[in-house]
């Protein structure tokens, strides 16, 4: 579905007093999932929406992976989630925590939000952001109700697929790096961005298949899809393909 029809939702939930207290956002973490929450948190704090905008809201927590290993901690969720959330919201209504990137929950970490996903005080609300709900526990994806966003770009295909995948197994930046701007090239102007956007979520789509895989430790897994979130990043800013890939594969844990 889309923004506007999660939102609606949500919202009619809201007001019917039926809101489920934790939900499962598939989408584009920082895009359209983080859209859905702020537009939720407007309505449930609507006279405190410059709060909402910086992020200072005192009745809001949120959570993000941290550190080299880009995995929530125990440590972090019991500070950053489970402690708050379980106090007295400072303006005597709602409480919301936000989970963005809850694919990367630990075990120890998961089953920690669990027992404050059970047993929710009045009044409390969580989202638990993701692009990668296979990787979440399944006894907390039974206690959420889930919202399916439209996805980003899909990923290359056929013998586009075929070359990058190719030249990605053998680190073969210059290769990768003409395959890109040979699309590029041939794609009208208006969807040169959008071209670059398959290429790089087809990237994506390797590294994340070895976080499913558990080739490599956890922490290494996670640390190769933050890289090709930085190749990506760079590679909007204009900056050549060839550089930025080279220090993607120099980085990039097979």
């Amino acid at each position: 579905m889309d923004g506007v029809e999660a939102f609606r939702l949500i919202a009619r939930a809201i007001d019917s007093g039926s809101a489920a207290h934790g939900y499962l956002v598939v989408g584009d973490v920082r895009g359209n999932a983080a859209e859905l929450v702020r537009r939720v948190l407007e309505k449930l704090f609507p006279d405190e929406r410059d709060q909402i905008a910086a992020g200072v809201h005192p009745d809001v927590v949120t959570l993000e992976p941290e550190g080299k290993k880009r995995i929530i901690t125990i440590d972090s969720m019991r500070e950053r989630i489970v402690e708050p959330m379980a106090s007295t919201s400072f303006s005597g209504g709602w409480k919301v925590g936000i989970v963005s990137g809850a694919d990367r929950l630990n075990n120890e970490s998961a089953n920690a939000f669990l027992k404050s996903l059970e047993e929710p005080p009045p009044k409390t609300m969580y989202f638990l952001l993701t692009d990668q709900p296979d990787a979440i526990l399944p006894t907390i994806v039974s206690r959420t109700q889930r919202i399916d966003l439209k996805l980003p770009p899909g990923l290359l295909e056929g013998e586009e697929y075929e070359a990058v995948a190719e030249a990605f197994a053998a680190k073969d930046a210059a290769r990768l790096a003409e395959i890109l701007d040979s699309l590029v090239e041939e794609a009208p102007e208006a969807d040169a961005a959008l071209v670059r956007r398959r290429f790089f979520r087809t990237l994506l789509s390797f590294a994340r298949s070895m976080v499913l895989s558990g080739k490599l430790p956890r922490h290494q897994a996670f640390r190769n899809v933050e890289f090709v979130e930085e190749a990506y990043r760079r590679c909007e800013k204009s900056m050549k393909a060839e550089p930025v890939l080279s220090y993607l594969l120099d980085r990039f844990a097979f």
